[in-house]
């Protein structure tokens, strides 16, 4: 069985070969946990990423290049919306079999 350390790296990296830097930026883990799939023992791996926003990335963008004080409040920004995906790697090579989209319950 692969170290749990080398599973996540190995969604990591597919992540970031699968969705480009762009959308694999800021990628966090979440979650993972030993599972049975068939036959198969698999890593359930849960990643987050910033979800895509062309309108804000634009808008920081030109703070970043204005004068130091203007730059200092993209330090106060709202923290970003994420989007989670779970990638399921086979314990025993270590090959991600999938990656799907992970809804989260909203908490009221």
């Amino acid at each position: 069985m692969i170290p749990i350390k080398d599973a996540v790296t190995n969604a990591m990296v597919f992540a970031n070969d699968v969705l480009g830097p762009e959308r694999a930026r800021e990628m966090r883990l979440e979650e993972v946990e030993l599972t049975q799939s068939g036959s198969k023992e698999v890593w359930d791996i849960t990643l987050s990423m910033l979800k895509p926003d062309s309108r804000l990335d634009a808008i920081i963008g030109g703070l970043r290049k204005a004068d130091p004080v203007s730059r200092t409040q993209t330090l106060f920004e709202p923290e970003r919306p994420r989007e989670y995906k779970t990638f399921a790697v086979d314990a025993a090579s270590g090959h991600v079999l999938s990656m799907k989209i992970r809804e989260l319950a909203h908490a009221e």
